[in-house]
C-alpha cells in the first residue's frame, strides 16, 4: 500500500471515530433534558390554602430582650412529612450608609415527629462569640415550604418588629388589619406581630369557625398596667365574631368582650399575645 493511501485510510478511520463521539454526546444531551422534566414533574408546589386550619403548623416569633434575637416556635407539625423555612429582612449595609440589604437565615432541621420546634436565629452576624446585630431592620417575611407526599405547600407571611418605650405607641401590621395602642412600660420592649400560619395548641374553639389570618404579638415584655386598644378589620361574611387570646407565656385561652361594627372588631387586652376570632359558619 503506498503512503497516499495508507493516509487516507487513517484520515477515515479518525472520521468515523469522531463520528462515533459526537454521535454518542448528541444522543446523551438530547437524553437529559427530558430525565429532569420527568423528575420535576413528581412534585407540585400548592398554597397552604389548601390545607385546613386544623392542620397548618402554629407559629411564634419572639425576640429577645435586646431584639437581636428571634426566639421561633412552631407547634402543631405532624401533618407534614418534612419542613424547611426561610427567614428574611431588610437590614441597613454596613458598608454602604443609606443602603439596604437582604438578610436572613435557612433552615432545614424542622423533625415533624416531635410536638415543638424551637430554635433562637440571630439578626446580624457573629464571629469568635463577638455578635453584630443588624439595624434598621424593615420587611420581615416568613417563608414555609412544608411537604407532604409529592406535594410542597407553601406560605409566606410578613413580620413587622417595633421598639415600644416608657411613653408606649402604637404598633400596626404591614396590612393596616391590624393594631395594637400599648400603653406605657416600664421600659423598652421589643415586639414582633406576625400571622401565626395556624392555630394555638389545646383550642378551645371549632377550627373551622376560626377567622384566618390569626394575629400574633410576641414580646418578653410583662402584662399592661393598664389596658391596651386592639384593633382588627375584617373581610367577608363575618357574622357575630367573638374574640379570644391564647396567653404564649402560660398557654391559657381566655374570652375576650369585643365590640363589632362599621368591618372592625375591637376589644381592650392587658397583654401581648395571640388574638383569635371566631365566628360560626
Amino acid at each position: 500500500m503506498d503512503k497516499t493511501k495508507k493516509n487516507i485510510y487513517i484520515i477515515a478511520s479518525i472520521s468515523l471515530v469522531v463520528i462515533a463521539v459526537a454521535v454518542y454526546f448528541l444522543f446523551i444531551f438530547q437524553k437529559a433534558p427530558k430525565e429532569i422534566e420527568t423528575d420535576e414533574g413528581s412534585s407540585f408546589v400548592e398554597s397552604i390554602e389548601k390545607i385546613d386550619a386544623a392542620n397548618r403548623p402554629f407559629v411564634t416569633l419572639t425576640p429577645t430582650a435586646d431584639g437581636a434575637e428571634i426566639i421561633i416556635s412552631i407547634e402543631n407539625v405532624g401533618y407534614f412529612d418534612r419542613i424547611e423555612y426561610e427567614l428574611t429582612y431588610q437590614a441597613d449595609n454596613p458598608q454602604v450608609a443609606g443602603e439596604k440589604i437582604q438578610r436572613g437565615s435557612v433552615e432545614t432541621d424542622v423533625d415533624t415527629s416531635q410536638e415543638k420546634y424551637k430554635k433562637s436565629l440571630l439578626l446580624g452576624t457573629a464571629s469568635r462569640g463577638v455578635r453584630s446585630p443588624d439595624t434598621g431592620i424593615t420587611d420581615g417575611q416568613l417563608a414555609l415550604h412544608l411537604f407532604k407526599g409529592d406535594t410542597e405547600y407553601l406560605s409566606e407571611t410578613k413580620w413587622d418588629r417595633f421598639e415600644i418605650g416608657i411613653s408606649g405607641g402604637e404598633i400596626f401590621d404591614s396590612t393596616g388589619n391590624f393594631s395594637l395602642d400599648v400603653p406605657r412600660l416600664s421600659k423598652n420592649h421589643w415586639v414582633i406581630i406576625a400571622d401565626t400560619i395556624g392555630i394555638p395548641p389545646n383550642a378551645q374553639v371549632s377550627p373551622s369557625d376560626v377567622l384566618l389570618p390569626v394575629y400574633g404579638t410576641y414580646s418578653v415584655a410583662p402584662q399592661f398596667t393598664t389596658s391596651a386598644n386592639l384593633s382588627i378589620k375584617l373581610t367577608g361574611d363575618v357574622k357575630s365574631p367573638k374574640l379570644y387570646t391564647y396567653s404564649n407565656q402560660d398557654s391559657s385561652w381566655q374570652s375576650v368582650e369585643s365590640i363589632y361594627e362599621g368591618g372592625t372588631l375591637a376589644a381592650e387586652v392587658d397583654s401581648f399575645g395571640t388574638f383569635v376570632i371566631v365566628s360560626p359558619k
